[in-house]
Formats: C-alpha cells, sequence, structure tokens
C-alpha cells in the first residue's frame, strides 16, 4: 500500500525520462522524486534504474515491474472516471426495500418511466417490512409506511396515506353499521399487529374531538394484505391504508364506514443510510417519487 505513491512517480520519470522532468509534471522538487524512487528500490531490494549523468535506462528488474506499475496506475484511472460517471448521472445498481404488497402496486408501476429515462441504471427491489441494517444488506433505500420511529437512518417524508375503517358487505349484513366509533367496541376488529397499539384505536371526529376506542381482536396478522383478507372474508371490522383496498371498494367488496372519523394520516417515507455523499441514484429516485406521489395515491 505505501509504495503506490512512489510507484506512480517511477513512471513518471521512465516516462519523461529524467527526475527533473517527472518533478516538473508533478509539481515537486528533483530530490522528493529520486527519494521516492531510491526507497521504492530499497523496499524492492532491486535496482529499477541505471543513472548516468546523461540519462536514465530501466534494468531487467525495472523492465517487467513498470509493466505492472502501469496496470495499477490505468486500474486507478479506470476507477476514477467510473465515479466520475457515478456521480454524474445514476448508474449501477438500485436496491429498494419495500413491504411486497406496496411494490408490487404502487411502486414498481411508477418506477417504469423513471427506468427508461435512466438506462444505465438496474433494479432490484428487497420485498420486506422487517427492520433491516441498510448498510450490511446493501440496501441505497427503504420505502416505510407508518409513523417514524429514531432509527438513526436519515428518512425523507414523501407523502402521506389516509387510512380508512373498512367491512364487507357480509359482516354488515350480519352484525349492522357501527354509527360513532365507541360501537367498534361490540364488534370484531382485524388487527394489524405491526402497528404499537393493534387493539387500540384513535379517532377525530368532525367537530375535531378525539375518541379512543379498546377493540375486541378476533383475527389479526403482521401482514397487511392478508389482514385485508381477512376484512374481505368478514372475519371483523378494520382499518386499512385507502390506497390498498381502492379496486375492492370499487367494486363493492369492501364497504368504507365512519367516514367523518379520521385517524393520523400514515406518513410514507424514503429512508437511507447518509445524508452527506448521497449517490446521485438515489437522490434521482427520492426525487422522482416526491413527484409522482400523487400516482402512489399518497398526498
Amino acid at each position: 500500500m505505501d509504495n503506490y505513491r512512489a510507484m506512480a512517480i517511477f513512471v513518471q520519470v521512465v516516462d519523461h525520462g529524467s527526475f527533473s522532468a517527472a518533478a516538473k509534471k508533478l509539481g515537486i522538487t528533483k530530490s522528493a522524486v529520486s527519494q521516492q524512487v531510491n526507497l521504492l528500490e530499497e523496499t524492492l531490494g532491486t535496482r529499477l534504474l541505471h543513472r548516468t549523468t546523461r540519462q536514465l535506462n530501466l534494468t531487467e528488474a525495472g523492465e517487467m515491474y513498470i509493466e505492472g506499475c502501469r496496470q495499477m496506475i490505468d486500474a486507478a484511472d479506470g476507477a476514477n472516471q467510473l465515479i466520475g460517471q457515478y456521480s454524474k448521472e445514476p448508474s449501477g445498481t438500485l436496491k429498494i426495500s419495500c413491504s411486497h404488497d406496496f411494490a408490487a402496486d404502487h411502486l414498481v408501476p411508477l418506477l417504469g418511466p423513471f427506468m427508461e429515462t435512466y438506462t444505465k441504471l438496474s433494479l432490484e427491489i428487497d420485498g420486506s417490512d422487517e427492520v433491516i441494517n441498510l448498510v450490511e444488506e446493501r440496501v441505497d433505500l427503504a420505502i416505510r409506511i407508518g409513523r417514524m420511529t429514531e432509527s438513526g437512518w436519515v428518512a425523507r417524508k414523501i407523502g402521506e396515506a389516509e387510512e380508512i375503517i373498512v367491512a364487507s358487505p357480509s359482516y354488515i349484513e350480519r352484525h349492522g353499521v357501527p354509527e360513532v366509533p365507541s360501537d367498534l367496541a361490540n364488534h370484531y376488529w382485524v388487527a394489524f399487529t405491526r402497528r404499537t397499539q393493534p387493539y387500540q384505536l384513535l379517532l377525530k371526529g368532525p367537530t375535531g374531538t378525539q375518541q379512543k376506542v379498546r377493540l375486541y381482536g378476533r383475527a389479526h396478522s403482521n401482514s397487511a394484505p392478508s389482514m385485508r383478507e381477512m376484512v374481505k372474508a368478514g372475519m371483523g371490522v378494520g382499518q386499512i391504508l385507502k390506497l390498498m383496498v381502492k379496486q375492492e371498494l370499487e367494486s363493492g367488496q369492501l364497504v368504507q364506514i365512519l367516514h367523518e372519523y379520521r385517524s393520523e394520516a400514515a406518513g410514507i417515507y424514503a429512508v437511507y443510510p447518509q445524508r452527506s455523499f448521497l449517490p446521485l441514484k438515489v437522490r434521482a429516485v427520492i426525487d422522482y417519487l416526491v413527484e409522482n406521489r400523487a400516482k402512489l395515491g399518497v398526498v
């Protein structure tokens, strides 16, 4: 590792034919150049240059060694050019962690035009809701929905998604329609166990007053799609992101109830490891998601 600078100086000496010319090219003193080459020869234990008052010539060992030095410099130049290109336009692999359902139904369709624009970019979706170490998993960006807790990562809010209370027509036919939040205490509840308090609901009414309701959980799941299917199957009433049940509401498979009561909207966040030196590919996709958040079903 310590020889790299000396190897680069050695190449300059050979290419320019003298210590003086190499020193002028590098902007350092002739003695500094000579010292670096001498140290390199001492480290290698062999003479690389024949020195005379008129010229420098490579020794046999020097002839072999110079090729390796040039390869090192070419590799370094190539790496610098690659990084330079990397910082000028999105390129490489963009790995995004996102829940299966949100990725399939909302994120991936939206990213089609983005990928068409940036042809040097490849996409990898890690479908997961689990809390992961973004650095260890080599994830560029995670899309998370809900209330953000302190994690040590940087989070940029893309928008908010409304949560609504829904039930199936068959459930309503059997158990009736809750008219006010307190009625929910007498109904079966389908709970999403990823919530901090899955059996408690805080709703704000049309007058702005808040009501807290404790619920009876007949069915529960840590999977939002499974929870939606439980509600569709008539197992109870549930609170789900409106964007996740848009088709079911339109087809009549689910019915929204307690229209005038709202809970706090769920935030949708882009989460990434660091703020400084953010790769261009990550900055570009976050900006794109924010600009097109309406197409994600968020405001």
